[in-house]
């Protein structure tokens, strides 16, 4: 009986610090703000790709890795559509963000997206180049950067669109995912694709 309970005031010790290890770890949370929804482009259809370009796969830069050791490179997304309309977090790494936001956008844009490319159908493919959170001094640094790109009848648009904003740290990391949401959901909403259907046919 006493090797037993030996055992188990051994056992319960290392159990609780696997327990509290598992759950300190840093996560990432980034909320995307929709826009009003719009029929403004309804009944047109496009399809939509997308490629990771960045030359540094890293999400988290230098001076914010004290703060984030051992993180995964899953992100916690959530979408907000209005101010109380809050979907479930969801887990994606960084390329099914991209791919599920700007999706989202586009069919909130009234458009219709193709499995596959089709003759006279637009075509949107998004280059991400970049997207970086650090931390310098007290202040969270976010930066990102893509390139959409057009296509249609042999026709090739090109948009660069970059984002950088910063935040002071007070506390934990509340404050790195406020940034990261913030610059997240202004430059995913900058495309305009309204205006890429007109510009492509002058």
């Amino acid at each position: 009986m006493r090797s037993f309970f030996s055992y188990f005031r051994l056992v319960f010790p290392l159990s609780l610090g696997f327990f509290v290890a598992c759950a300190t770890l840093p996560t990432l949370n980034v909320t995307y703000k929709t826009k009003p929804k719009s029929h403004i482009l309804e009944g047109g259809e496009i399809y939509f790709t997308f490629f990771d370009m960045r030359v540094d796969k890293d999400i988290i830069g230098k001076g914010a890795k004290k703060l984030y050791k051992n993180f995964a490179g899953n992100i916690n997304f959530i979408v907000l559509r209005g101010k109380k309309d809050k979907s479930p977090v969801k887990i994606y790494d960084i390329e099914a963000v991209f791919k599920n936001t700007f999706a989202m956008y586009l069919k909130n844009m009234g458009l219709k997206l193709l499995p596959e490319p089709k003759p006279g159908i637009p075509e949107l493919v998004i280059k991400l180049n970049d997207f970086v959170l650090d931390l310098s001094g007290r202040k969270w640094i976010v930066r990102i950067a893509y390139e959409a790109e057009y296509i249609q009848d042999g026709k090739v648009l090109v948009r660069k669109y970059k984002g950088e904003g910063e935040k002071y740290r007070i506390s934990g990391l509340t404050q790195a995912h406020q940034a990261m949401s913030d610059i997240f959901t202004d430059i995913v909403n900058q495309l305009d694709v309204k205006r890429l259907f007109v510009n492509i046919k002058e």
